[in-house]
């Protein structure tokens, strides 16, 4: 629950303004915790904190040795590199290695619950999802703390009576597809929706109104609109990640006359479509055509459900066009890296630049060909000053694309490990003076990361200062014992 505010004003603006600073002191934030009501800093917070807490869980186990590989690194240090022994006496990664070695054992699972919360959360099932809480635990959490209300969580659940009408068979718990085709129930519409326009077109003694009322064309613009609110909900529903590029692009594929051309196949529609038309002639016009008559009846179909029975059959399409789209949709999703935004890593290029990168290396990247209407693909290339391609990206635009290219490079670890110790040779007062001499670029065309360059160069400069400071200054014992620069 949500708080709409206090009972009194100046608490209101107190708490306001400490909600935009986040100034909350530790005995107010311990307020918020046990509280039920939550604030809008809050909830960002938690959202934020709960995003982190997975994300780097998951890196921790990727990236750690186990204990064992931690205490080979400590046995033998004259192995260890001279940047890297700092780390082994701090405290951060031993406690990788442990978390990693309770992970290998199988030792922690709440954390492997906590791995696959997210898969695991439906939005209306209010139960507890990791297996350490339940609702007994619930029913003797303090007061403060809202009560999971189960009668209503299990009248949520009750089976919708109406969904054993839906035109599947409930007897049958059949995975097979394509999903059975819901029913019209009505003879009449069923019949409209198979008559096309060539039928009746020569029906002089028909009137306006009743040509109107005997062909499928009115049906397939009613079709036409509930296919494509559906499957946009559906894609909406089912990548809340996605921009609205990137679904309308994948709705385009789902809805087009030939996907639509195919489903209507797949139900026999095309044997059942009465038409006027030619359609043995191997010269016909309608052969050398897109036959879009086969995907308009589809849609024609769809319109006729929703006229036989509006309230009880625009559930049944829902579910219809669900099961007959989610294949489709898979194998779209797979098969196009376009679509697939699951591995990116937005901090791909910073990530490379703060392992690889230095002045002279001039790691850049290079648009060679930008998405058009026929090919909505990007392709950039991550190269060095000497034109060595280091790797090669496809997204739906230059920025998706050029991560990709630096997530390619991350993943060749003999080449990142190469530059890295060309990077670490490299004085860092000669990397200086190479930026200023490469400030005029050869590459005028090429995409580069000045605002890491630029904050990796300050770094430098400060470390080469406090260096010089540091030489030019003497050590002189004091009274005490201890030493001091002078």
């Amino acid at each position: 629950m949500v708080s709409s505010g206090g009972s009194d004003g100046g608490q209101r603006k107190t708490l306001q303004e400490k909600v935009q600073s986040n100034a909350y002191s530790v005995n107010e934030i311990k307020q918020l915790s046990n509280s039920s009501e939550y604030q809008y800093s809050q909830v960002l917070q938690l959202e934020h904190a709960v995003t982190n807490l997975m994300v780097y869980l998951n890196k921790i186990f990727k990236l750690s040795p186990n204990f064992k590989g931690y205490m080979e690194n400590i046995e033998n240090t004259e192995r260890v590199s001279v940047e890297i022994l700092p780390a082994l006496m701090r405290h951060k990664l031993k406690c990788a290695a442990e978390l990693t070695s309770l992970h290998e054992l199988g030792k922690l699972p709440v954390f492997e619950e906590l791995l696959e919360y997210e898969k695991a959360f439906e939005e209306h099932k209010p139960e507890p999802i990791l297996k350490g809480l339940t609702l007994a635990d619930c029913e003797r959490l303090s007061d403060n703390k809202s009560d999971i209300d189960v009668a209503a969580a299990e009248q949520f659940e009750e089976d919708d009576p109406e969904e054993e009408e839906d035109g599947y068979d409930p007897s049958e718990q059949k995975k097979s597809w394509p999903p059975k085709l819901p029913e019209i129930k009505s003879s009449a519409i069923r019949a409209r929706v198979f008559i096309h326009k060539s039928m009746i077109h020569d029906k002089l003694y028909l009137s306006e109104a009743d040509m109107i009322k005997a062909h499928n064309e009115r049906l397939e613009f009613l079709g036409d609109s509930i296919l494509n609110t559906t499957i946009t909900m559906i894609l909406y529903n089912k990548f809340p990640l996605f921009n609205e590029g990137q679904l309308s692009q994948l709705r385009m594929k789902l809805i087009s006359n030939e996907r639509l051309k195919k489903w209507s196949f797949l139900y026999n529609f095309h044997e059942k479509l009465k038409t006027n038309l030619d359609k043995t002639c191997e010269n016909s016009d309608f052969q050398h055509g897109k036959q879009k008559l086969y995907a308009d009846v589809f849609e024609a179909y769809i319109g006729g459900l929703i006229e036989d029975d509006p309230k009880h059959n625009l559930p049944r399409v829902r579910k219809w066009l669900t099961k007959l789209a989610t294949p489709v949709i898979e194998e779209v999703t797979k098969g196009d890296e376009v679509l697939d935004t699951e591995h990116i890593d937005m901090n791909a290029k910073k990530n490379l630049y703060s392992l690889i990168g230095y002045a002279a290396l001039n790691l850049h990247y290079k648009p060679v060909k930008k998405p058009t209407h026929d090919d909505p693909h990007a392709v950039v290339e991550c190269r060095i000053k000497d034109g060595t391609l280091l790797g090669t990206g496809r997204g739906r635009n230059v920025k998706i694309a050029g991560m990709r290219a630096a997530q390619e490079v991350l993943r060749n670890h003999a080449l990142v490990e190469k530059y890295a110790n060309l990077r670490a040779a490299i004085p860092r007062n000669e990397s200086i003076v190479k930026e200023n001499q490469s400030k005029k670029r050869d590459t005028p065309d090429c995409e580069i990361d000045e605002d890491t360059k630029n904050d990796s160069i300050k770094k430098i400069k400060t470390s080469t200062e406090r260096e010089q400071s540091f030489n030019t200054s003497k050590i002189v014992p004091n009274s005490d014992g201890t030493l001091s620069l002078q």
